[in-house]
Order: C-alpha cells, then structure tokens, then sequence
C-alpha cells in the first residue's frame, strides 16, 4: 500500500470509530511508523535484521513498546521535541482509552487538559489551504465529513496524529531513500 492510501485508510478509520477506538487506531498507526523511522536507523544486513533487529521490535524486545519507540526517535534526533512532547501526549490519552474501564470520550477534562497541549494540531491548521483559496484541488463534494460523535478536542486529537503521522511517514521516506541511493554506488564498485 503506498504513503498517500495508508494515510487515507488511517484518517477514514479514525473518523468511523469511537472515542476510544479513534484514540487506540492513532496509536498503533503512530507506533507502526515510528517502528519504520527507527528501522531506517538500524543496520539492513539480513543476517543482524533476523538475529538482532527483528528481536529489538518483538513483544518482549527493548523497542516493544510505544513509549520506548518514541524516547530512542526522540534520542536519536529523529523527531523534534514538538514531536516527541505530541508523542508522549497522545500515548497518555491512549493510556486512558486502553486501561481506563470506564467509559472513556474526548468530552472527559483529562482527556480535554491534554489533547488542548496538542501542538501539531496548530502546525495542521496553519498549513490548511484558506477557504477562499483558488489553489485547493479537492472538490467540495469530496471534502471528509466531520464524525457524528466528533468534538473540538476528537478534531485536534485526529489534525495532531495526521500531522504527526504525516511527518513521521516523510521522514522514513526520505531516510530510505537515501540509505538507497548510498546502496547504489557501493553495489557499482562490487562488480
């Protein structure tokens, strides 16, 4: 599936879920693309990607977790700290969707406290095309519809995680395109 549709397939999934399910989907998809941006990261030699990589990232590995994904990106310099600090925010309100029994909505005061800290969510808005903008190329008959269930806090929690995911997803990109290009010339040299 290329960048553009898993992006797509993520919004749509969040917007047709609960409260908590938008919450807990954010989530895995923010921890499967810093996997993918830590993965660039690491050495790609299949014999250390089978024996030590692929160990790193298992259930019981070091980098399991989504906060230990979000600490070493952020350690590595591979996210910024307005990133890390959105991270560690929306893991927080996925800590209270996932081991909180009781019924759990963005209308809950934790969850507004934290979810109004979002700054991505003002880095999404500022680079949104005006309404008046001539150079917008999405019809308006295609523009999303706000979720049934959604509030102020479920939409900046959802323009926060694409922006974040957004950022992440570029990031592995450009990282494994140039790991790529630096393959090439070493594989020339080889023949």
């Amino acid at each position: 599936m290329d960048r553009e549709a898993r992006k797509n397939q993520i919004l749509r999934e969040l917007e047709a879920e609960s409260d908590r399910g938008c919450v807990l989907v954010a989530a895995s998809a923010l921890d499967v693309l810093l996997e993918e941006l830590l993965r660039t990261s690491l050495i790609t030699d299949p014999h250390a990607v089978k024996h030590a990589v692929t160990l790193l990232f298992e259930a019981m590995g070091p980098m399991a977790t989504f906060s230990a994904k979000i600490k070493l990106a952020y350690g590595l310099g591979l996210i910024d700290k307005l990133h890390f600090s959105d991270l560690e925010k929306i893991r927080r309100i996925r800590n209270i969707a996932s081991h909180e029994y009781s019924p759990m909505t963005f209308e809950s005061q934790e969850i507004i406290e934290i979810s109004r800290t979002l700054e991505a969510a003002d880095l999404a808005v500022r680079s949104l095309p005006l309404p008046d903008d001539k150079s917008s190329t999405t019809p308006p008959s295609e523009t999303p519809k706000p979720h049934s269930k959604s509030s102020k806090e479920r939409l900046r929690f959802s323009m926060s995680v694409a922006y974040v995911a957004g950022t992440l997803d570029a990031k592995s990109e450009i990282r494994e395109s140039k790991r790529r290009s630096a393959e090439v010339p070493s594989r020339s040299h080889e023949s």
